[in-house]
């Protein structure tokens, strides 16, 4: 077992040196990631096999820190809401003192899952700013075309798709499910059929719902 600090210290140190997150699969199957350590087999080699040989930068130390702290705020949204499993076993690796060998992959993962929380808690605070505002767009149950600017993508394992969420004359609330994971803030024209046009899950703003959709033009 290893100090959590000393543990969440090398994993930032993985992510820097890799400029994110890379998945064993990603080095397995991707030409792209070949002669590439994955982030976890960085922390195993680290603690394991040849015994502390990345360099830790005191960044390193103090993003550990920053992810912990942050990381242990989902104790709070345990009020709000239920956790998922991947949730509870973050909130309770860093609410330890040190981490064992079993939970290294889940601890190379901490600096991912913390920019993704950033970014889901961005994503949040505009969400609320456009549900204010934001109404039906296009005729239900028809197709229409659509300028949109790209304001969130989440990937949903049991779809193995893309929820992209986008915005109409910065106000409108539009989503759609893609295969592509689409970069924020890119214009795009779309043209898709109108399935749903409902109140949001987390506000009280209307969605509009697309499905059978087609890039027209990326702007």
């Amino acid at each position: 077992m290893f100090p959590t600090i000393d543990v969440l210290s090398a994993s930032a140190a993985a992510h820097r040196i890799n400029k994110g997150f890379i998945k064993k699969d990603q080095v397995r199957y991707d030409t792209k990631y070949e002669k590439t350590k994955c982030n976890s087999d960085l922390l195993y080699d680290h603690f394991y096999r040849e015994k502390f040989f990345l360099t830790i930068l005191e960044e390193d130390r103090t993003m550990a820190t920053t992810i912990i702290d942050y990381l242990k705020g989902l104790s709070f949204k345990a009020i709000e809401r239920e956790l998922t499993d991947f949730e509870r076993n973050v909130l309770k690796l860093v609410t330890t003192d040190s981490i064992e060998k079993d939970k290294i992959g889940i601890a190379s993962s901490l600096p991912k899952v913390y920019y993704n929380k950033i970014e889901q808690d961005n994503w949040t605070d505009r969400e609320n700013i456009l549900s204010r505002t934001s109404e039906p767009v296009g005729e239900l149950h028809s197709r229409g075309s659509f300028n949109v600017v790209i304001e969130f993508c989440r990937y949903i394992p049991r779809t193995m798709s893309y929820l992209v969420t986008t915005s109409v004359e910065d106000k409108h609330i539009l989503k759609f499910f893609s295969q592509s994971n689409y970069k924020v803030g890119d214009k795009i024209l779309l043209e898709g059929y109108v399935k749903d046009q409902k109140r949001g899950r987390y506000h009280n703003g209307i969605e509009t719902i697309l499905n059978r959709i087609k890039e027209v033009e990326s702007k």
